[in-house]
């Protein structure tokens, strides 16, 4: 179907800015995606009207090259801070406990939604979505990969001199898990872990009383944050992002869909205000934050052939995290002294 100069597995954040790179330098890739969208955990949906981000939440600018970037987006009308901080609680019950903690760092989303971002990055990116990576081997000095397109039971194949694996690390284990790559680079990445965590999705008819600017972050118990999307400013509608604390998560995640939305509307009560609910909806993210982080910004190697592993499980973690690390594979994939050849994609 193809040959590429390097091949991209996931088209998240880690691997959409390793494209844009790519395609500075005029470097002919391609993007696989299992999912119907761009965008990974940088997620929104519809609901009844409104929006809700749904995976990722906001994002900071810590390092030189993050503030960079968030600059160029704000120019260009991407993004808006949402705020400087949070109020926090111990739990939902303890009301008194109710704080505002501003520590002066912007946390910033997407102006229409986070993966209205990702979308605006993709634009121009050569990515095939619904396209879910099977296996990869190296044959002939040349990546293997072999991709479901949908639901289509024929396989197709395309062929790369390196590849830049970005999916959650267990899924690029087994990808590569009939591949003998160099040194304990395996045991390493089996040494990373994510939280899973249950979202709850609701649209009410009237506001909630979460205080302004419209998150709060929750110590204990059942829930870890509440999102008032409206309040964010991305949705004209009252609707209600609901992330179970990570451990509870863990714990029910196999639960049925029904059992789970109940009791996290349930734990959230007592901010949810006194609406009706319109819409309720469950969103399970099996890999969603770091809880184990790899110690480097990267993993990368050449044999069998080069390859290189990036994502939010990588050093820092979190948006910015993801960013750095799929910028930072590209530049390892350009800079290499057998550094393939390019052209325009």
């Amino acid at each position: 179907m193809g040959h590429y100069s390097v091949i991209i597995v996931g088209a998240g954040l880690a691997g959409i800015m390793a494209a844009k790179k790519f395609s500075e330098k005029s470097v002919k890739y391609l993007v696989l995606d299992k999912g119907k969208s761009v965008g990974g955990r940088m997620a929104t949906r519809r609901v009844n009207g409104g929006r809700s981000d749904h995976g990722a939440q906001f994002f900071t600018a810590r390092s030189e090259q993050m503030k960079a970037l968030v600059k160029e987006w704000e120019k260009a009308g991407l993004i808006h801070t949402w705020t400087n901080g949070f109020h926090q609680m111990n739990n939902v019950t303890e009301l008194n406990s109710l704080s505002l903690h501003n520590d002066g760092y912007p946390r910033y989303a997407g102006k229409n939604g986070m993966n209205a971002l990702m979308k605006e990055l993709a634009q121009d990116v050569n990515i095939k979505v619904d396209h879910k990576v099977e296996r990869m081997e190296w044959i002939e000095d040349k990546w293997s990969v072999i991709v479901r397109k949908g639901k289509e039971a024929e396989l197709i194949s395309f062929t790369a001199d390196q590849l830049l694996l970005t999916s959650p690390t267990p899924q690029s284990l087994e990808l590569i898990e009939r591949v003998k790559v160099e040194g304990n680079i395996k045991e390493d990445l089996k040494a990373t872990s994510y939280f899973p965590c249950l979202c709850a999705i609701v649209a009410l008819d009237a506001p909630t009383n979460i205080p302004k600017p419209g998150g709060i972050q929750i110590k204990e118990g059942v829930v870890s944050f509440l999102g008032d999307n409206q309040q964010k400013g991305i949705s004209d509608t009252t609707v209600v992002t609901i992330h179970g604390n990570e451990y509870w998560s863990r714990e029910h995640y196999d639960q049925e869909d029904e059992v789970i939305i109940e009791k996290l509307i349930q734990a959230a009560k007592p901010l949810l205000g006194e609406g009706e609910i319109l819409e309720k909806q469950l969103k399970r993210w099996r890999y969603s934050k770091p809880e184990a982080l790899h110690p480097d910004e990267l993993v990368a190697t050449t044999i069998p052939g080069p390859i290189a592993f990036a994502g939010d499980i990588f050093k820092r973690g979190a948006v910015e995290g993801a960013i750095l690390s799929g910028l930072a594979a590209s530049d390892w994939m350009l800079h290499r002294n057998d550094q393939p050849s390019s052209a325009n994609n």
